[in-house]
């Protein structure tokens, strides 16, 4: 089994949420400009962007939060709070689960679960690299964003995260069924926005 796969099994992989069709916002944005990094941190074992005036704000030791109201800060938003759900410890994951989750059947159904297990150190070799991203819908409400991972083995997958905007800020869209959405790659998004260019 390809790593890719053994990973969103063991919590690695990015938190996979649920896409749902939107409304086209009226007001021109690119979703294809990248967003400025001003650093990368760990989070779990994972390498997270932060941006410069996109998000999020705050330490990494509290939920992500405070994301621009734009293609970037969603994008941003999805990632470093996927991340950080994904990995929460035992102790840490309802304090995470309530700041970087938007309310709903999604959010109370992973509670659920994840009360059931014990999650245990990561295994370096399961760890992805975030490679970048696409974003495949956007509107002033929600955005779908694809995220791009590399694993040790060179092969490449992408999960699917929805968020929304909530109490003026991106909120990742949890879903409410149990899906995943992690699809296996053959090669890099054409129209994917590099992020491995960013790191110092």
């Amino acid at each position: 089994m390809r790593r890719w796969a053994r990973a969103a099994v063991v919590a690695v992989a990015l938190v996979a949420v649920s896409c749902g069709g939107s409304e086209t916002t009226e007001t021109a944005v690119s979703i294809t400009d990248p967003p400025q990094i001003t650093r990368w941190v760990t989070v779990g074992g994972i390498e997270v962007p932060i941006g410069t005036t996109d998000g999020p704000r705050g330490g990494e030791w509290e939920p992500f939060a405070g994301f621009s109201h734009t293609p970037q800060g969603a994008a941003l938003a999805a990632i470093t709070q996927s991340v950080q759900l994904a990995t929460a410890s035992d102790r840490t994951w309802p304090t995470i689960l309530s700041g970087v989750a938007a309310p709903g059947e999604g959010r109370d159904l992973y509670a659920a679960h994840r009360s059931l297990v014990e999650i245990s150190e990561t295994d370096p070799e399961m760890v992805p690299t975030i490679v970048g991203y696409t974003v495949d819908e956007y509107s002033d409400d929600t955005a779908t964003v694809d995220v791009v991972q590399r694993f040790s083995d060179d092969s490449l997958a992408s999960s699917t995260t929805q968020v929304v905007w909530i109490d003026g800020d991106w909120r990742l869209n949890l879903p409410s069924d149990d899906t995943t959405a992690v699809t296996a790659l053959d090669g890099l998004p054409s129209e994917l926005v590099d992020l491995e260019e960013t790191r110092k």
